[in-house]
């Protein structure tokens, strides 16, 4: 769960936040947690569109490079894998 450490303020008028109230209670949720996900919905959705195709657009490019082809046997690259990328933790470096 991300943890929010900022804070926005908005003014609304009586209506808008007796509306806002309103959609809280009958989704059973803090007016803070409606607001953050319509931001999401609204704001952020196409943010998080262009990075998710950002992001299979690099890995299309990765697959075209010769390093990219996959393992002969994954279970030994996944054990080997796995072995790096925790070498090194819980030392007392």
């Amino acid at each position: 769960m991300s943890r929010y450490t900022k804070k926005v303020q908005v003014a609304l008028t009586e209506e808008q936040y007796r509306d806002l109230s309103s959609i809280a209670a009958r989704e059973h949720k803090k007016i803070g947690v409606v607001v953050r996900e319509a931001l999401e919905q609204t704001c952020f959705a196409a943010q998080q569109r262009q990075r998710i195709r950002q992001a299979a657009s690099e890995l299309l490019e990765l697959a075209k490079t010769a390093d990219a082809a996959p393992p002969a046997d994954y279970q030994k690259w996944e054990e080997e894998y796995s072995r790096l990328k925790w070498a090194g933790h819980g030392s007392d470096e």
